[in-house]
């Protein structure tokens, strides 16, 4: 079914770990339940995520590590029935405690948190049937998938890792390799040792894998979601594997669009075909990407984009994430691109402060090799941006901090 680093976990585990789910007092009879549950083992994770599918749970995963209070306080926020903390099956089954008497869910979903890079972070129910359809679909568009192996390493309590690279597997008959040492060498390593690997993970990890793979030994395969990643960062990737995919999507619909022959770093691939995607008609002609599913709703995804004539979807930046200069449009990308082009940089994030008058600042955040002034940065993006598109708060930083599913977030910097 699946391996888990160096392991293998077959049938026979899964079959004996539904087994003594039914025995237990509360997850053989927990239809309509919501469970919020931090489980460190991965393979004990993904058999309560597969039993709770298959017998009308909900679930809220967390990622190994959650503080304990972190843990009840999102189980409150979730409005979870029940909660649990364990690193292994015995303290799986032995520390389910119950933690409300709300009524039961009408449809079992499986709960996900909003990034949190633009607000505080939020609570979203995907129904198992959603996901499912969602799984059907992503397999039926991305072909290239059935001569590949999936090695998952990002987090397996999120739709990318969970959903796309795990689920999508097991649902086509493949045993992918989940990946929990974040070792890149290790990372390396696991993917020689896999025929045909396509390698799911966020845009720092690639960029640090790559770096390191040397150019006449590519990897096979590289799937990149999450955010955009730097322009020299996926010039570097696509040199270093034979394939290169990006794919978009949000908290509410999971994957949105795939795809394959990237051309830029707001190439997105094409839409999933059982959502109508709507945007902008050009690069010039940017409007919010707006999904509607296969049942009607309708998602604003609060990105700006745009389809082109190959009905490819480009997300050029979050809406709350534009820098407003005086009336003219600054999108954080197009700056920190200019800025990644420039000798001794390795990274790079632009964001927006308040200013005097409903006006925002331009910042920037960046990391070198040596000490850079600020004029000489100035100087260099002057050469190729407009004026208003120039930083007026410039750092420079040892690292630059994100999010554990890779993602920055600029208004966590703007407030710092």
């Amino acid at each position: 079914m699946i391996y888990l680093n160096d392991q293998h976990f077959d049938k026979n585990y899964f079959e004996q770990c539904y087994q003594q789910f039914k025995q237990h007092n509360v997850l053989g009879s927990c239809q309509g339940k919501r469970i919020t549950a931090c489980i460190s083992d991965a393979a004990l994770w993904i058999a309560l995520c597969l039993y709770a599918r298959d017998h009308g749970i909900s679930v809220f995963p967390l990622p190994a590590g959650t503080p304990e209070e972190a843990l009840r306080r999102r189980a409150k926020l979730s409005a979870s029935h029940y909660q649990v903390m364990a690193d292994s099956m015995e303290e799986l089954l032995a520390k389910i405690e119950q933690i409300s008497d709300h009524e039961n869910d009408i449809e079992p979903v499986l709960v996900q948190m909003s990034s949190g890079t633009t607000g505080e972070p939020k609570c979203i129910d995907r129904t198992w049937v959603s996901i499912d359809i969602e799984l059907h679909n992503y397999i039926e568009h991305f072909t290239d998938l059935a001569q590949m192996t999936a090695v998952v390493a990002c987090p397996v309590n999120h739709s990318y890792g969970l959903i796309c690279g795990i689920l999508a597997s097991i649902k086509r008959g493949s045993e992918p390799v989940i990946i929990t040492n974040f070792n890149p060498k290790y990372i390396i390593n696991k993917v020689r040792e896999t025929a045909s690997p396509i390698l799911y993970s966020s845009p720092a990890l690639i960029t640090t894998i790559t770096m390191m793979v040397k150019a006449d030994q590519p990897i096979h395969a590289i799937m990149t979601s999450g955010t955009l990643m730097q322009a020299t960062w996926l010039a570097q990737a696509a040199n270093k594997c034979e394939k290169l995919y990006q794919q978009y999507g949000c908290s509410e619909v999971g994957c949105i669009a795939l795809g394959g022959d990237i051309k830029s770093i707001h190439d997105q691939g094409v839409p999933l075909p059982h959502l109508t995607v709507t945007s902008g008609s050009s690069s010039e002609a940017l409007e919010e990407i707006i999904v509607t599913t296969e049942n009607n709703t309708l998602i604003s995804t609060r990105d700006l984009g745009f389809l082109d004539g190959n009905n490819r979807l480009h997300f050029i930046s979050r809406i709350d994430e534009m820098i407003n200069v005086s009336g003219l449009n600054v999108y954080p990308a197009e700056v920190e691109k200019v800025v990644m082009e420039m000798p001794s940089i390795s990274d790079a994030v632009v964001f927006k402060k308040s200013h005097a008058f409903g006006n925002d600042q331009v910042c920037l955040q960046f990391v070198a090799d040596q000490e850079i002034a600020d004029d000489k940065i100035r100087s260099w993006c002057s050469q190729y941006l407009n004026k208003y598109q120039v930083p007026i708060q410039i750092t420079q930083v040892e690292n630059i901090e994100r999010l554990p599913n890779g993602k920055v977030s600029r208004k966590a910097l703007a407030l710092a």
